[in-house]
């Protein structure tokens, strides 16, 4: 099941530039929450939710469309050191973010490896409708162990333009109250749009 939803953001010509601002802003509010979240979330860990070791190579993910296959590391990683009650996380910078071509209506299929598909991991997604507003959604939660999963977009005008894999989830505190999940490993791809069919014949 997909979930979607409004987000904040102005159609218009600088739309194909969105995905990589809107990532840009997404790291900088992730870093200023860090430093009041995670001190919470080391101490979750500690108490019994534990993450994979970092001793093993760390896993791709591949993203297949439009007859093409992108193959990434991790843009996201966050160790945790339960001793210490610390967590490092490394970001890949955006302009080292992998990208793929595509038009209005195209799918991405997603295949992670075991490392990957044994936890619970999810995919995360924005888009450009046919008004070019930008909205996003979610996948379900996957935990039973599947590695592969068929991005299919909403309806045949919108636009992909971001499509995260996320996995090892924990608990932290929700914005307005309660708890939330964060993702402490995340497989980022961004889309550059492409003309829909048809589109110089008007």
């Amino acid at each position: 099941m997909i979930r979607a939803r409004g987000v904040a953001g102005r159609p218009g010509p600088q739309a194909d530039r969105k995905p990589a601002d809107q990532a840009r802003r997404d790291r900088q509010r992730r870093g200023r929450a860090a430093a009041r979240r995670w001190r919470w979330v080391a101490a979750v860990l500690a108490a019994g939710v534990v993450l994979a070791g970092c001793d093993a190579p760390r896993p791709d993910v591949t993203f297949f469309g439009n007859h093409t296959a992108v193959q990434t590391a991790p843009t996201h990683w966050c160790d945790v050191d339960e001793a210490a009650s610390t967590v490092s996380c490394t970001e890949t910078g955006i302009a080292d973010v992998p990208r793929l071509s595509l038009k209005p209506g195209q799918k991405v299929q997603i295949n992670v490896p075991e490392a990957v598909g044994s936890t619970p991991w999810a995919v995360y997604f924005r888009y450009l409708d046919a008004k070019g507003e930008l909205a996003d959604g979610r996948s379900e939660v996957f935990s039973d162990g599947r590695l592969a999963y068929t991005l299919q977009t909403l309806a045949p005008e919108d636009q992909l333009t971001y499509v995260e894999v996320q996995s090892a989830f924990v608990l932290v505190p929700g914005e307005q109250s309660g708890v939330d999940f964060a993702a402490t490993r995340a497989w980022l791809l961004l889309i550059d749009p492409l003309p829909a069919p048809g589109a110089n014949e008007q």
